[in-house]
């Protein structure tokens, strides 16, 4: 069977295509797996108790209205004074109000 250049040519581009619409197909579906992985993991951070007295820095940043800084304070307020005998004695802390509490109520704990 012969084959002229121009039924050569068309063949060989088909295929290529084909080839790289799969090769495009498996690299798009990775990273949406770890999207979707990552939203799972992060909403179960949202629904997670977090013990103030025993919590890491990013155990504390993973509660609503708490980044670096705050979470750093709660630590440094917590070695300081010891543990927490109360969720509201970290108002005492500089930077943490009742509408923080009220953010985070329910998942903080003692």
């Amino acid at each position: 069977m012969k084959l002229s250049p121009l039924s050569l040519f068309a063949v060989m581009t088909i295929g290529l295509l084909s080839f790289a619409h799969i090769n495009l197909h498996a690299a798009q579906e990775t990273p949406a797996k770890q999207v979707s992985q990552k939203v799972v993991e992060a909403k179960s951070d949202v629904t997670s108790k977090v013990n103030i007295n025993k919590a890491d820095l990013a155990e504390l940043q993973s509660l609503n209205g708490i980044g670096e800084a705050k979470a750093k304070s709660i630590i440094e307020y917590r070695n300081k004074n010891g543990k927490f005998k109360d969720v509201k004695q970290l108002m005492e802390v500089s930077g943490i109000g009742e509408k923080l509490l009220a953010q985070n109520a329910g998942r903080l704990v003692i």
